[in-house]
């Protein structure tokens, strides 16, 4: 009786990921200290994301590109004007895996990181 009560409950869990999520979402959301821990750990991982989209772009801007050469930062990602060429060379010659595109998960890069993906970029973009 047990276990049939629990692949149940585990099934219907597991059936309806939505609710699953909603009702964690809930929780947080409706006590104020794990609201408060939410919300701290939210800017925390604005900031990290925040610095990591700056230490790209100073990175691309040491390697002499401006600032056109990258669209406006948000997210987890950035997108480099790259065409299909460059971004195969990316991963060819410099181990810098992008997605078609250019599109960069800024999200990955600390700042070390940052400077060898911008570095990889300069040199593809020179010899292109």
């Amino acid at each position: 009786c047990l276990r049939s009560t629990c692949k149940r409950k585990i099934r219907h869990n597991s059936s309806v990921p939505p609710l699953f999520g909603a009702k964690i979402v809930s929780t947080i959301l409706s006590d104020p200290e794990l609201r408060k821990k939410w919300e701290q750990e939210l800017a925390e991982t604005r900031t990290t994301l925040n610095r990591a989209h700056a230490a790209f772009a100073q990175a691309l801007s040491k390697g002499g590109l401006d600032s056109k050469f990258s669209a406006p930062r948000f997210g987890l990602f950035t997108q480099l004007y790259l065409n299909e060429q460059q971004v195969l060379s990316l991963e060819k010659d410099h181990a810098c895996y992008v997605a078609p595109g250019g599109r960069v998960n800024v999200s990955s890069l600390d700042e070390q990181a940052a400077a060898s993906v911008a570095n990889a970029v300069v040199q593809v973009l020179k010899s292109t």
